[in-house]
């Protein structure tokens, strides 16, 4: 009887007529977006083959929302998110679109690759934490969890489609620098096609007024908000644990999937079809990973599972790394894409659960910059030590401290369990 209850939670979210049309632009959304960062890692690689270039690209999409998350989860509970929103997928679209036409005139190079990726990321670390905190403006608490599930299966999913589009496409093209550009242009108008599909769905999504900015006016400075979190978040039994835990796990353990290009061409000797294996086999593994975590549907127990995840993603990487089978490369990171979602995902339900509501928004950001922004930073270290030492030892060295890290938490983990798993209100008490 339990699992029609599930599914009867997620129609019930579905019923929404703004979050369904929010998910149909989303889906769409997600979909442009995996297609376009496997894009841009291929592109940047047939253009320097360099494995530090891939790391700086990926720091020029992510690296913003690491810097400026405070500054953005402040301004979450201040400004339109909804409008904003609005603006900020409509400037992704029209950037997708310059960097088409670029690839078609072929007059793209790295410095235009890069230059156009560092814009799209200072915009989108403004857009992150209000995308993190918009699906409860739309449904309310009363359907919160099935929407963030189905938010995450969307993602997961594009995850593994996204990629085998790209890949798709980029093999269809050929292989030559010439081609490769062109396929990058067709990847690169699929995804403003995407994108501009969002925005028009955008206007069709309603949020309550009281909604639209956070739950009440602040009427401190800027500063004194953001200092207000910190203070809040490393304060707290549960949160500041937590965040270190993934801070670490994105800088040493989730920068294999930036390096995939390098490690394809160099190790594998492969094309952008292995490529899109490697990539569509991780989010393979994210997508059973979140069906998984949607049927089990409870808090409790979840701080072990998110520690023991973090053992696994350790072995899969060694794996990974030191294998010369293509094949059980494929099958590793699976298990790793399976691990890694586990834990992030978990991460997140674990801070949302946790978190006092008046300080969702800024404790959010700090979730987004974490999970987005050290892994790219993670990507320029191990790429230039995998130009330097070749790309095995790096990885190894990332596994090794995610050992670490699992042995240290799991020490902690009673701390951690009452922490996070306790309702805000209860801990106060």
């Amino acid at each position: 009887m339990a699992l029609p209850r599930k599914f009867g939670s997620i129609a019930k979210a579905l019923s929404n007529q703004s979050y369904r049309n929010y998910t149909i632009g989303n889906i769409c959304c997600h979909l442009g977006m995996w297609s376009y960062r496997i894009t841009l890692q291929w592109l940047t690689w047939k253009l320097t083959e360099s494995a530090l270039w891939l790391g700086v690209i990926a720091a020029a999409d992510l690296l913003p929302t690491v810097v400026l998350a405070p500054l953005a989860g402040a301004l979450t509970e201040r400004v339109n998110r909804l409008f904003f929103m609005k603006l900020a997928i409509g400037f992704a679209a029209l950037q997708s679109l310059c960097l088409s036409a670029l690839c078609f005139l072929e007059l793209i190079s790295i410095w235009v690759v890069f230059s156009f990726t560092l814009a799209l990321g200072l915009i989108l670390a403004f857009n992150h934490p209000i995308r993190l905190v918009i699906v409860p403006n739309i449904v309310g608490r009363e359907v919160l969890a099935s929407a963030v599930a189905i938010n995450s299966l969307v993602f997961n999913i594009a995850r593994v489609a996204g990629p085998a589009i790209a890949g798709g496409i980029l093999a269809w093209a050929g292989d030559s620098l010439s081609d490769a550009t062109f396929g990058a242009g067709m990847v690169f108008t699929f995804n403003w096609l995407a994108n501009g599909v969002f925005v028009v769905m955008l206007f069709l999504v309603q949020i309550h007024p009281e909604r639209a900015r956070g739950i009440q006016a602040l009427s401190g400075s800027v500063i004194s908000d953001i200092k207000a979190g910190f203070i809040y978040a490393f304060s707290h039994p549960g949160l500041g644990r937590i965040l270190f835990i993934l801070m670490v796990t994105s800088l040493c353990g989730r920068t294999f999937i930036d390096l995939f290009a390098a490690v394809v061409d160099r190790i594998f000797s492969g094309g952008a079809d292995a490529l899109g294996y490697l990539m569509s086999s991780v989010g393979l593994g994210a997508v059973c990973a979140g069906f998984w975590l949607a049927q089990r549907g409870q808090i409790t127990g979840l701080t072990r599972i998110v520690l023991l995840s973090i053992l696994v993603l350790a072995i899969a990487l060694v794996i990974f790394a030191m294998t010369d089978d293509f094949g059980i490369a494929v099958l590793s990171v699976y298990v790793a894409g399976f691990s890694l979602t586990v834990a992030g995902t978990g991460e997140q339900t674990l801070i949302q659960a946790a978190v006092d509501e008046n300080m969702r928004g800024r404790v959010v950001s700090l979730y987004g910059a974490i999970s987005r922004g050290f892994p790219s930073l993670g990507a320029i270290i191990m790429g230039g030590l995998g130009d330097l030492l070749g790309l095995r030892w790096p990885l190894l060295a990332g596994a090794g401290v995610c050992l670490i890290l699992w042995l240290w938490a799991w020490k902690q983990r009673a701390v951690l369990q009452r922490g996070l798993e306790t309702a805000p209100d209860a801990i106060k008490e």
